[in-house]
């Protein structure tokens, strides 16, 4: 069953990159500006990491190791995710389809009723920001991790669906395609930004400086004779919690900055421009006074 979902992980991957890239030529041939070369270098980095946490060692060794099963969700939901709408994969991967399914597509996501109108509903900001938090509380809990290390298969779903949560997330909060919805406000996705940051700073704070062993199945795998890295349960607790702790901080924080530095310029592009010379002397004397300026 690994198997099987690793191949259709790897596939779909590989029918994203195809359409990605086949859009992107047609779009730069037609002179798009947004189909840049840097976008299409946040679409190479976004598509590898992907390829990394399913399709390298990472895909096993994160049943010895806890720090790889947390490098597998940083890269995947914190690094690939927010990368996928920078690249605007879902404004350039319709291009890469043949017109006449490209323009069914289009009107298929503008129809008021049916399935369109049930995304828009089940994918409103607010919503998938719970979403993605419950499943990362879910993704963490001790008997989760315990019960879902014991079937591959059955934790590499969860990672996928984890993923999946936090590309909804991202989604809002980049403000990329597909446009299904108002523009969430930067307040409102600082504030959730914020949110998940605390959440996942406590979570990898409480991993890192554990003294026991959280999970049983990482204590059991100690035993194994045949291990790759010398680490300890605390080594590979404070390595785990650590890249958790700095590596989502920074995302996070860092993407708070972005959204306010986006409010704050579209303020600065709102305010009028100030009158030229309007601190002039002329223009600041009291009236009655102008005779002194004249001399």
């Amino acid at each position: 069953m690994l198997e099987l979902l690793t191949t259709l992980t790897g596939a779909m991957l590989a029918a994203i990159a195809v359409l990605y890239l086949r859009g992107w030529l047609r779009l730069r041939r037609r002179g798009a500006g947004f189909a840049s070369l840097a976008r299409l270098g946040v679409f190479g980095f976004a598509t590898l990491t992907v390829a990394g946490v399913f399709l390298t060692p990472m895909n096993w060794l994160n049943q010895d190791y806890l720090f790889v099963r947390v490098a597998q969700y940083v890269f995947f939901c914190l690094l690939a995710a927010p990368a996928f709408f920078i690249a605007c994969t879902f404004d350039v991967t319709p291009w890469g389809l043949p017109s006449a399914a490209r323009r069914r597509f289009r009107r298929w996501t503008r129809e008021p009723h049916g399935m369109p109108q049930l995304l828009r509903r089940a994918t409103q900001p607010w919503l998938t920001v719970l979403f993605f938090l419950s499943i990362f509380v879910i993704w963490n809990d001790v008997r989760v991790v315990d019960w879902t290390l014991a079937h591959p298969a059955l934790h590499m779903a969860l990672l996928l669906a984890l993923g999946a949560a936090a590309m909804l997330v991202w989604w809002h909060i980049v403000g990329t395609g597909p446009r299904l919805h108002t523009e969430f406000s930067p307040w409102l996705a600082a504030v959730a930004l914020l949110l998940m940051e605390l959440t996942n700073m406590v979570t990898g704070v409480t991993i890192a400086f554990a003294q026991e062993p959280i999970y049983a199945h990482y204590a059991a795998a100690l035993q194994e004779s045949a291990r790759w890295l010398p680490l300890t349960a605390a080594d590979d607790q404070a390595l785990g919690g650590g890249l958790l702790w700095v590596v989502g901080s920074a995302v996070y924080v860092s993407s708070v900055v972005l959204v306010l530095n986006r409010l704050f310029e579209r303020h600065r592009a709102d305010r009028p421009e100030p009158l030229p010379q309007w601190d002039d002397d002329e223009r600041m004397i009291m009236p009655g006074l102008e005779h002194r300026l004249r001399k």
